[in-house]
C-alpha cells in the first residue's frame, strides 16, 4: 500500500503536476491522521473496556467479601450479646438479684476479643477509583464505620487489659489451684476450666471498685454492639447497591439483586417517591418489605417539610392502617390531617391517638384548643 502511494507521487512529480501533487499529500497526511486518531480510540475503548471488566471483577470480590463479613459481624454481635448479659448475670449477683449459676462462664472477665478490618485492609486503596458515586460513597463509609468498630473494641480491650485483670490479680480472683489440675499444653484445654475464683470475686460485691468496672463493661459492651448495628445496617446497603449495578451488566444472569426491604433501601436502588408512596400503599394489602411505624412515619414528615402535604397524608393514612395499635400513627396522621384544613378527621385522629396512649401530652393540647 505504501509503495502504491509512493508511485501515484513520484508520477505527479514526473508530469510536473505540482499543485494536485500538494493535494493529493495534504490528503495522504489527513488520511493518515485519521488513521491514528482511530487507533488512540480503539485503544482508548479497549483500555475503557478492560478497565471495566477489572471494575466489575472488583465488584464482585468485594460483594463476596461483604457476604462473609455479614457473617463474621454477626458472629461478633452474638459474642458481645454474651459479653453482656454476663454483665447483667455479675451485676445481679453483686446487688442480691441473683444467685451464683454454674452454667454461667465467668471466664469472661479474662477475656480480650479479636477483631480485624478486613474491608477496609484490602479495598481502601481501590476507592479512589470507582467511578460509581453510590458505591464510592457507601463503601467509604462502611471502611470508616469498620475502623470506628475496631476502635470501640479496642478500647473494650484496654478496660479488660488495664482495669479488670489487675483487679483479679490484686483481689486473687484468678484460681491458680484449678489451672494446674490438669498438665497440658494448649490453651483451647485451658479455657475450659472455670479458673476464676467465684467465692474471692463474691467478696467484691458491692464495692465502690467492681461497681465501676462494671459500669465500664456495661457501657463499653454496648458502645461495641450499637457499632457493629450500624457496620452490619451498612455492608447490607452497600450488598444492595453493588448486587444491582452487577445485575445490570453482563454478569446478570449470575448475580441477583438484593431484594429492597426498607424504604432506605429502596431509595439506595433510585426508587422515586412516588414509587415508594406506591409500594406502601400496596403493602397494607399484602405485606413484603419490612418498613417500620417510625420509617414510615419520617417519610410523611420528610414529604411535609416539602410542604407536599397530600402525599404525607397519604403515607401517615397507610402508616395507621399497616400499625393499627399505634397512638403515634394517628397523631402524625392527625397533625396532616389538620394541616390541610381537615379539622374534622383531624381531631378523630387525636382522638384515637388519645384513645391508645392515655399520656399523649401533645393529643391533649392540640384537642384542648378545638373544645
Amino acid at each position: 500500500m505504501i509503495k502504491f502511494f509512493r508511485k501515484i507521487r513520484q508520477r505527479l512529480l514526473t508530469e510536473n503536476k505540482f499543485s494536485k501533487y500538494l493535494v493529493y499529500a495534504l490528503g495522504e497526511i489527513v488520511l493518515v491522521v485519521i488513521g491514528i486518531i482511530i487507533a488512540l480510540q480503539l485503544n482508548i475503548w479497549n483500555e475503557s473496556r478492560k478497565e471495566q471488566n477489572r471494575m466489575l471483577e472488583t465488584y464482585v470480590n468485594l460483594l463476596d467479601d461483604l457476604i462473609n463479613e455479614d457473617l463474621n459481624i454477626k458472629f461478633h454481635q452474638n459474642r458481645f450479646t454474651r459479653y453482656q448479659n454476663f454483665n447483667f448475670q455479675l451485676y445481679d449477683e453483686s446487688i442480691g438479684k441473683s444467685q451464683y449459676d454454674d452454667n454461667v462462664y465467668y471466664n469472661y472477665l479474662q477475656w480480650v476479643h479479636r477483631y480485624s478490618v478486613f474491608i477496609a485492609d484490602k479495598y481502601d486503596e481501590f476507592l479512589s477509583s470507582i467511578t460509581n458515586q453510590k458505591i464510592h460513597d457507601k463503601l467509604k463509609s462502611y471502611i470508616q464505620q469498620e475502623v470506628y468498630t475496631q476502635t470501640a473494641i479496642e478500647e473494650w480491650n484496654e478496660q479488660q487489659r488495664e482495669k479488670v485483670r489487675p483487679f483479679l490479680y490484686k483481689h486473687g480472683i484468678n484460681n491458680t489451684e484449678a489451672s494446674y489440675q490438669k498438665k497440658f499444653y494448649n490453651f483451647d484445654s485451658l479455657i475450659q476450666i472455670d479458673f476464676i475464683d467465684h467465692s474471692k470475686l463474691s467478696e467484691q460485691y458491692g464495692t465502690v471498685e467492681l461497681d465501676q468496672l462494671l459500669f465500664d463493661r456495661r457501657f463499653k459492651t454496648s458502645f461495641v454492639f450499637q457499632n457493629l448495628i450500624w457496620q452490619l445496617d451498612l455492608n447490607r446497603e452497600l450488598r444492595i447497591i453493588l448486587s444491582n449495578e452487577l445485575a445490570s451488566t453482563k454478569l446478570k444472569d449470575s448475580y441477583e439483586p438484593v431484594n429492597p426491604k426498607t424504604i432506605r433501601d429502596l431509595k439506595l436502588i433510585g426508587k422515586t417517591t412516588d414509587e415508594i408512596i406506591k409500594i406502601i400503599t400496596n403493602e397494607v394489602e399484602k405485606p413484603y418489605y419490612d418498613f417500620s411505624e417510625d420509617e414510615i412515619n419520617d417519610l410523611g414528615y420528610e414529604l411535609m417539610r416539602a410542604e407536599n402535604f397530600n402525599d404525607a397524608l397519604t403515607i401517615f393514612k397507610s402508616n395507621t392502617e399497616l400499625f393499627p395499635k399505634q397512638w403515634n400513627t394517628y397523631d402524625s396522621y392527625g397533625e396532616c390531617l389538620l394541616k390541610l384544613g381537615d379539622t374534622e378527621n383531624g381531631i378523630k385522629a387525636y382522638k384515637k391517638s388519645l384513645d391508645l396512649n392515655s399520656d399523649n401530652t401533645i393529643a391533649k393540647k392540640v384537642l384542648s384548643e378545638f373544645e
